[in-house]
């Protein structure tokens, strides 16, 4: 398969798809919706092009100093969005809300797009080919390594991959607050999208069909999107291209023939081997969640991804796994920092194994397994 998954979340829309997918209109990205769930996929191709970016990154030296200066005026444009209040808005003051919330999203979301994991595998390829035999790369992003005698290109990659894992939970930090869970500040904005429209389906709307209904167009009902759409931007009209329905379902079935049945693998951020049960959490707060946190069985905790909310189950797991990710996403720096066995980036984890499985996750190979599958 010429794609490959790159993020999942347990809910999504066509609202936000469109103020996602913005950052990606230069590399034919797609994105599913399948009964809510949403995945992202971008090509190899692509995916090997960001790498390269990345990797031009770190040799200009200037990179991580820029994102921090970034991250400080994001802070401040968002305590300003904050500020409106957006339900005491009419149709015409939610409009220009909206124009304004748009160019923030985006501006954020072309920034965050060069932190995330596939911006760092080419980095991550040289320091491995440059340390294998003496130490590991987990040994190096956890500060355990002299680097100071380094060959200075090797030096300036070290550099700029520690400093970012640790700038890259404050910029997760601030995705919170801004898209994910029933209190970011997009779920806010998504509540009024229905009250403004007076639409149960308006957040099954694209930007430019919630702004035409507010001004008074008549608008067909969109409530099927959430089952199944098939979603990409069309470079020539500069939108959001979305087919819903059978023709959608079709075409996702084209990637569920690539997953695996028993066993996945991924890249291991902390070493070691454990076995036991798995327990899948792809939502905080969630049923499953707070069972994991009560429980006093130490499980595998599997999800798509993890972020600063999950840090009361990454304590008490007895190893992690996600399908996203790579050795500067959050589950791997966490996992390094409590010596707890990871491995990330299997992309299908979360569909293979199911709530009970006995597994095992070999770490220092970066192969989770089913035990004695039926």
């Amino acid at each position: 398969m010429n794609y490959e998954p790159v993020f999942k979340i347990d809910y999504g829309n066509i609202f936000i798809t469109d103020l996602f997918i913005r950052s990606f209109v230069d590399a034919d990205a797609i994105v599913t919706i399948r009964n809510r769930k949403w995945e992202f996929f971008l090509s190899k191709s692509n995916l090997d092009k960001y790498a390269e970016e990345g990797y031009k990154f770190a040799l200009e030296g200037n990179k991580y100093k820029e994102f921090g200066k970034k991250h400080l005026i994001f802070i401040e444009r968002f305590k300003q969005l904050k500020e409106i209040n957006i339900e005491n808005l009419d149709k015409k003051g939610f409009l220009k809300f909206l124009d304004k919330f748009k160019d923030f999203a985006v501006d954020f979301r072309d920034v965050y797009k060069e932190t995330e994991f596939f911006y760092f595998t080419k980095i991550e390829k040289e320091l491995n080919e440059f340390i294998k035999g003496r130490f590991s790369l987990q040994d190096l992003l956890s500060n355990k390594v002299e680097i100071i005698f380094w060959p200075e290109k090797i030096r300036k990659l070290a550099e700029y991959i520690i400093g970012v894992q640790y700038l890259k939970f404050e910029y997760r930090r601030l995705l919170n607050d801004i898209f994910l869970g029933k209190n970011s500040f997009a779920s806010k904005i998504l509540n009024q999208l229905v009250v403004k429209t007076g639409r149960e389906d308006a957040t099954s709307m694209t930007i430019e069909e919630v702004k035409a209904c507010l001004n008074g167009k008549q608008i067909k009902y969109f409530s099927d999107r959430h089952i199944y759409s098939f979603i990409n931007w069309n470079k020539e009209k500069q939108e959001v291209n979305i087919i819903s329905g059978g023709d959608a379902y079709k075409k996702m079935r084209e990637f569920d023939r690539y997953i695996p049945k028993n066993e996945v693998i991924g890249t291991p951020s902390c070493k070691g081997i454990v076995k036991g049960e798995a327990k899948i959490i792809t939502r905080v707060p969630s049923t499953e969640y707070e069972t994991f946190l009560k429980s006093t069985k130490r499980y595998i905790l599997i999800s798509d991804t993890t972020g600063p909310e999950f840090m009361p189950a990454i304590e008490k797991a007895a190893a992690i796994v996600t399908d996203e990710g790579g050795m500067m996403s959050h589950a791997a720096i966490l996992s390094r920092e409590f010596d707890i066995p990871c491995v990330v980036g299997t992309k299908y984890a979360t569909k293979v194994f199911k709530d009970g499985d006995k597994i095992e996750v070999n770490a220092n190979k970066g192969v989770v397994r089913k035990i004695n599958p039926i």
